[in-house]
């Protein structure tokens, strides 16, 4: 499988994009949170699942190794995310 992940010299441009937009990805985040509270717990890992398969296929839509790439560096995203976060003492 290809990989998406970042290499260490592409990190500083990344980090730094984030850094910047950060403020609206947090409002992005919360306007869809809004968006599924009506939906149970189930449907909202549905939801999520659904949104992020589109958005993945939309980018690489003729590559399935790409796309289960992305998918895979998401995932970690996410676990480096929620391990920030409890170290940090977030709550959300």
């Amino acid at each position: 499988m290809k990989s998406v992940i970042v290499t260490e010299s592409e990190q500083p441009e990344i980090y730094a994009t984030v850094k910047r937009e950060r403020p609206a990805i947090h409002r992005a985040v919360s306007k869809m949170g809004k968006q599924m509270r009506g939906l149970s717990d189930v449907s909202q890992k549905q939801a999520i699942a659904e949104l992020t398969a589109c958005w993945i296929l939309a980018i690489y839509p003729e590559d399935l190794d790409l796309a289960l790439s992305l998918s895979d560096a998401m995932r970690e995203q996410t676990d480096i995310y929620l391990r920030e976060s409890k170290k940090a003492g977030v709550r959300h």
